[in-house]
């Protein structure tokens, strides 16, 4: 809550030489002044303080973001609900409860929240996180079309939402778009050149490609950039291997060796003991 500055009322001193029921008459009207001025300044204090204060939707809020934060997902619903009926166009509400119902991956519900937000503002700054998050919510539900034109409207309000980009970027992929694929990783590489995962999915539509050096290219970058990627490691001894490059087993080899057991069969089919 905001610090609250009250205004301080000063009396100031001076001589008054008049007729002595013309000083009682004018100090009474002092008094009455200064009473007004203080009551005035008084009430003006309390209805800052009041406005301050936050409401008990934005208690409830505040309250389910916490909740959100320590992992309770249910018990944050539960509070965004609250808020929701104490304040029924309160856009963040809907926005906070959209993500709380992704993470317990009830999806249909968290595309009915994202489009509360998108029909009582659909240029604001919640706008584009709705979108996302109403396109993660239809990835899940193979929803691919959808996840791509979410994307695309969440990228019309922030042109460097590199999220969405990659987003969009594997639903083309399930749409077989792999050319559209390729442009929004690359995009989302320049936007964010520290993210392995972007490197990985390139790498794995330049594969479907058939462009095996440029996926060992970015099956690399995913590994400088995140050494115990175990499937940069598969994907990369997959794509050498296409290219009858024998050190495709030293990648299964060391996919094996972090764990990563999908690696065996390629080890006993193609690699010697």
């Amino acid at each position: 809550m905001n610090n609250i500055c009250f205004p301080r009322a000063v009396r100031g001193s001076g001589s008054i030489s008049l007729h002595s029921c013309c000083v009682v008459i004018i100090s009474a009207i002092f008094s009455v002044v200064f009473f007004l001025v203080f009551l005035v300044a008084f009430s003006s204090a309390k209805a800052q303080e009041t406005s301050a204060k936050p409401s008990p939707s934005e208690q409830l809020l505040e309250r389910g973001l916490a909740k959100t934060d320590n992992g309770d997902f249910q018990g944050a619903i539960l509070d965004f609900d609250n808020a929701i009926r104490l304040s029924f166009a309160n856009a963040l509400a809907y926005r906070f409860r959209s993500y709380a119902r992704l993470q317990v991956q009830d999806y249909t519900g968290t595309i009915n929240d994202c489009s509360e937000v998108l029909r009582i503002n659909p240029r604001d700054s919640n706008a584009a996180i709705a979108y996302l998050y109403r396109a993660l919510a239809k990835f899940a539900l193979r929803q691919y079309a959808g996840t791509t034109q979410d994307c695309s409207s969440a990228l019309d309000l922030d042109p460097y939402a590199d999220d969405a980009l990659s987003l969009r970027g594997q639903a083309r992929r399930e749409l077989q778009d792999y050319e559209g694929a390729m442009n929004d990783f690359s995009d989302a590489v320049r936007m964010n050149h520290a993210n392995a995962s972007y490197y990985f999915m390139r790498g794995q539509v330049r594969a479907q490609k058939r462009d095996f050096i440029g996926a060992i290219g970015d099956f690399t970058v995913t590994l400088q950039l995140e050494p115990q990627a175990l499937q940069a490691f598969l994907h990369r001894g997959k794509a050498k291997l296409s290219m009858n490059d024998p050190s495709a087993c030293d990648d299964f080899r060391a996919a094996l060796r972090l764990g990563f057991k999908e690696a065996a069969p390629y080890l006993r089919e193609y690699c010697s003991p």
